[in-house]
């Protein structure tokens, strides 16, 4: 009896390894990752459940050059990031395990969350669900004051084999549906609802594929009438994964020898760090073009914090400083190098 239980507990857990889940090492999003995917046609995305096949080969563009780009806004909170997309900006915190989004602006708009929306959990996999509630204030036009509320709920509801134009198809691919239902938007006769079908595949950190559709519900003001549901936006976007392995991926620093320096790398230079790998501490070396505010951030491969030196003032000419890397544990980290308002990045190897 024993080994028959065990037999199936074995088989069990083997499953769920076997399973395409989102992880925060290779799917959170990452600052430095520029994007460019395209617009197409509404797709439908179809039932939820497993084993199923969505046939995406034929796309009618609209905008082959769509643009979204990740960067930190504000290098003394690495915890929050920005997707800038079509002229708007979304703000985002990474938190633990966790991804928020905390507002968004424009250059008419201007919303910040109170009560943040929990986008993802990590790690997710098919038949995880997420719940969540928003409340947010902002403003437009500089002039009129706006509020929105609702909820969030995001669930891994698919998986199966995604086809894609020029012969390309994604085996394993799974699909969240995000439903963000406002209950408020400034107009007390008017709820929207935001769906958004996500697929991924395994090892691309962005969804390969995206169909979003915006409804607005109009109450009704007589007990027999029913609301009215009206679908006022549809959209597409197709993320090729060939293309992903190869734009997401942070642009290499210029090195000291490059004529054309630009941001922190030109004023941050003849930079040693060592030992590499390191054991206790990393003893860093460095020479400032002029006086700047420097400061080191220690981070993990998916992006989390784990150590910040304090702000110095530091004046021009050479300079050093010491990072603890005692505690870590053994593994490859991203320290990031804060220059006044600009970032660079170096791997350093704990041992």
């Amino acid at each position: 009896m024993k080994q028959i239980v065990t037999f199936f507990a074995l088989a069990f857990f083997a499953s769920l390894s076997a399973q395409h889940s989102l992880t925060l090492k290779r799917n959170v999003y990452r600052a430095a990752d520029e994007l460019v995917k395209q617009q197409v046609e509404f797709k439908d995305p179809g039932s939820k459940g497993k084993n199923l096949t969505w046939d995406f080969r034929l796309l009618q563009p609209i905008n082959e050059e769509y643009k979204l780009d990740y960067f930190i806004p504000d290098s003394t909170n690495m915890n929050r990031l920005c997707g800038k997309e079509h002229y708007t900006r979304y703000y985002y915190l990474q938190r633990n395990d966790s991804l928020w989004a905390t507002g968004f602006e424009n250059s008419t708009t201007m919303m910040e969350y109170l009560k943040p929306e929990l986008k993802l959990r990590f790690p997710f996999m098919y038949g995880d669900t997420l719940y969540s509630s928003f409340d947010g204030k902002g403003q437009y036009c500089h002039r009129f004051e706006l509020a929105v509320k609702g909820y969030t709920r995001v669930e891994a509801d698919a998986m199966g084999e995604l086809l894609l134009p020029n012969f390309e198809s994604v085996k394993k691919a799974l699909r969240t549906h995000t439903l963000r239902y406002y209950t408020q938007t400034g107009k007390d006769s008017i709820e929207m609802i935001l769906d958004t079908y996500a697929w991924y595949a395994d090892g691309v950190r962005y969804p390969v594929f995206e169909s979003v559709k915006t409804n607005l519900i109009k109450k009704v003001s007589k007990q027999d009438e029913q609301p009215k549901d009206t679908t006022v936006f549809t959209t597409s976007f197709y993320y090729p994964p060939e293309l992903q392995t190869t734009q997401v991926q942070t642009d290499p620093l210029p090195t000291e020898t490059n004529e054309n320096l630009s941001g922190a790398a030109a004023v941050f230079t003849e930079a040693t760090m060592l030992p590499n790998p390191v054991v206790d501490n990393l003893n860093i070396n460095f020479k400032l073009i002029r006086s700047a505010k420097v400061w080191f951030t220690v981070h993990t491969n998916g992006g989390i914090p784990i150590c910040q030196t304090s702000p110095q003032n530091h004046s021009e000419g050479y300079n050093n400083t010491t990072v603890n890397m005692r505690s870590l544990m053994t593994g490859t980290y991203t320290l990031y190098v804060h220059v006044d308002n600009m970032v660079l990045q170096r791997v350093v190897i704990k041992k």
